[in-house]
């Protein structure tokens, strides 16, 4: 970079004193040389100017004088959409606005501008402005992606489907990378059409083969699709390639639960725990537990529940499996044992406050179920005085108020039964 400046400052000191000393064929002359290096330096272009000026050549001065605004107002264009940033990184969202329409006047035909006055627009809700920038930005670059999937979520919010589809339709006929058909093909399954969907994300495979992302959504379009049967033979064929990724047993096993083949589903989901650690290997052993609750191998699930609790790093997944082991104690009315992991999970404090608060409306459920009003309603004002979420307050109060009932007319009967 050092000697490509030292390299155009020299040219322009010998052009300079060529042009200073009338030398201005000579001038023109060692300036031509350089032009494919130096065209969009705008002293350059001034002084090339400035010599076919001199020589009586109008409109080859014009030409390059032309040149050197357009480039001076395009890095003054580029200079305002940088400042636009950092106004907007510290939300002041009127300067950026004012320099990124300074911008737009600079260069009208410079997209960068109007994709972020448009994020800006979005960002507080102005959604007339913003769809008029996304339409000015079909005009003037129609080739870019950003207009058409930004319209068509605009009209898809609006409640406007066919203009959404239209809008991407028109941009599918202009655009063939495999982003824009990505996006294309979830905007189809999003409404619900999954044959267009399909169509596209095939596309989108046969561009990247090797992309298990894009396979792994081409997979999830053809459930969707209704079959079920190519989505398993994709599957099958990727796990050949990568027979170590235990994600492709998740799916496998998924399909074949859809398909109804139990053994085939519990035998991928096995595969794919021991070919798992940490928080995918606790993913897995959380959907071998839901398989085996559908088939009604309880004892199973409970042990696989239980090692969830004890070892899983995730509190999500600690609260997924409480719940389900909840539900199963709760059937078979062993209330204790759910009172007793209830107290390990808090003793061990991995779960969020949120998570507490949840956990504790179901340790009130058990107690109330156990017969224990009293500490059930305990429980209840406690989560009721410490919880966040507006539900979660309105169950508790509704149970509280119940419950109170229920502990006063306990109180009146066991008074009634001293009397008599």
């Amino acid at each position: 970079m050092k000697g490509f400046k030292k390299e155009i400052d020299t040219l322009l000191k010998e052009a300079k004193n060529l042009i200073e000393n009338k030398k201005y064929l000579k001038a023109i002359s060692q300036l031509e040389k350089h032009k494919n290096y130096f065209k969009k330096n705008v002293d350059y272009l001034l002084l090339l100017a400035e010599a076919y000026e001199k020589v009586g050549n109008s409109e080859k001065a014009e030409e390059y004088f032309e040149q050197a605004r357009f480039i001076e107002a395009d890095i003054r264009s580029r200079q305002n959409l940088i400042k636009s940033q950092y106004l907007i990184e510290k939300k002041d969202y009127i300067e950026a606005k004012k320099l990124l329409e300074e911008a737009i006047d600079l260069n009208p035909f410079d997209p960068e501008p109007y994709i972020e006055l448009h994020k800006l627009y979005k960002r507080q809700g102005i959604k007339k402005e913003a769809l008029k920038i996304l339409k000015t930005l079909l005009m003037i670059d129609p080739f870019s992606e950003y207009p058409y999937v930004e319209l068509g979520t605009y009209y898809y919010s609006a409640g406007n489907l066919d203009m959404a589809e239209n809008v991407i339709e028109e941009g599918l006929k202009k655009i063939d990378t495999v982003s824009f058909l990505y996006e294309s093909a979830k905007f189809f399954q999003l409404i619900g059409d999954f044959d267009r969907a399909e169509e596209l994300m095939r596309k989108v495979c046969g561009k990247s083969p090797d992309d298990m992302d894009y396979k792994q959504k081409l997979v999830e379009i053809l459930i969707s699709n209704g079959k079920a049967e190519e989505a398993l033979d994709i599957l099958l064929m990727s796990l050949e390639k990568f027979p170590d990724a235990p994600y492709l047993y998740q799916y496998v096993a998924s399909i074949y639960d859809i398909l109804g083949k139990d053994e085939l589903a519990e035998f991928y989901i096995r595969k794919a725990i021991a070919n798992s650690e940490s928080y995918l290997k606790e993913d897995s052993m959380r959907m071998l537990s839901e398989l085996l609750i559908e088939k009604g191998k309880y004892d199973q699930a409970e042990q696989i529940l239980r090692e969830i609790i004890d070892y899983a790093e995730s509190s999500w997944l600690i609260m997924d499996a409480f719940l389900e082991l909840a539900i199963i104690y709760m059937e078979q009315e062993r209330f204790g044992e759910i009172l007793q992991i209830a107290k390990g999970i808090l003793r061990e404090g991995l779960i969020t406050e949120e998570e507490k608060m949840e956990l504790l409306e179901i340790v009130s459920d058990v107690l109330e179920a156990d017969g224990k009003l009293i500490a059930s309603k305990k429980v209840c004002e406690y989560v009721l005085k410490n919880s966040n979420d507006e539900k979660q307050r309105k169950r508790c109060y509704t149970r509280l108020s119940r419950l109170k009932e229920i502990v006063s007319l306990e109180k009146l009967w066991k008074k009634d039964q001293q009397n008599s």
